[in-house]
């Protein structure tokens, strides 16, 4: 299977954005390949989006006994906790937090789209002039019907009171179109940036409880000699989320012991 190739719990949970777990100082980041100065720059950001782009080096992860990547991720997960309560993490996650954040449509209501929409017909117009008035004379002469018919409908659009009529309603209808999109928008950024750091941490924390319980570490696995390709035997677990897979190839001690941890530090956050 090829999500063997992301071994590791750490690999388990940046991927289901619950775990960011590095580790506890740079010498034990650098055992796994990994290097703080990098992840802090981007924790924040990859933290609100579901992921953080650090893979452990799956040998040595792989390598180490259960209960060293146990230790391991208590270390990791005790660095990341420390980390978010940082000024700098703060910092960060409110600046990736503010450049999130929606725009409201250009027009906020009928009208003034309607003359948004006028205003940038007659500034068209008024370029297609100055193209055509560059162009041979013959091509000039060409143009101007098509200039004319331009002007014209432009001219309709404004004066016209059944064609103004007819224009303000669709504009009506575009502008409760983009106020809906707007407010969709907005509920899904308050959802995944919420104003205070530890609401979104929490919300991380839950998820991997959640995908990480009852996991049948014994469960066997079936490979493919041809492709190499390795899955589960039953049917159920091979249906499982990617991020479900990751955690059952992490290990059951790597896996209690997250799972301790968040649970102990959850019930902090929840207390607060």
């Amino acid at each position: 299977m090829k999500t063997l190739l992301k071994l590791g719990l750490l690999s388990c949970l940046i991927i289901f954005s619950a775990w960011i777990a590095i580790a506890l100082a740079e010498n034990s980041l650098a055992d796994f390949g990994l290097k703080v100065n990098e992840l802090e720059t981007r924790l924040a950001d990859s933290l609100a989006k579901g992921y953080v782009p650090a893979y452990p080096d799956k040998k040595l992860f792989k390598a180490a006994s259960p209960s060293a990547q146990a230790a391991f991720v208590r270390n990791a997960l005790g660095w990341f906790k420390s980390y978010t309560e940082t000024d700098a993490f703060k910092a960060d996650y409110a600046k990736q937090r503010a450049a999130a954040k929606p725009k409201p449509p250009k027009a906020a209501t009928a009208d003034q789209k309607q003359a948004d929409n006028l205003t940038q017909q007659r500034q068209d117009l008024e370029k297609m002039k100055q193209e055509i008035a560059q162009m041979p004379p013959d091509m000039q002469k060409q143009m101007q019907g098509a200039l004319k018919e331009m002007e014209a409908s432009i001219n309709k659009q404004a004066k016209d009171p059944q064609m103004v009529a007819m224009m303000k309603q669709n504009f009506e209808q575009a502008v409760a179109a983009e106020k809906q999109t707007y407010q969709e928008q907005m509920a899904a950024w308050e959802k995944n940036y919420p104003e205070n750091p530890k609401t979104l941490v929490a919300n991380r924390l839950r998820q991997f409880l959640e995908v990480s319980q009852n996991i049948p570490f014994n469960a066997e696995l079936v490979s493919n000699p041809k492709s190499k390709i390795v899955k589960f035997a039953d049917p159920q677990y091979e249906s499982q989320t990617p991020e479900w897979k990751l955690c059952f190839r992490a290990g059951r001690e790597p896996v209690q012991a997250a799972r301790a941890f968040v649970s102990e530090w959850l019930g902090q956050i929840e207390k607060k």
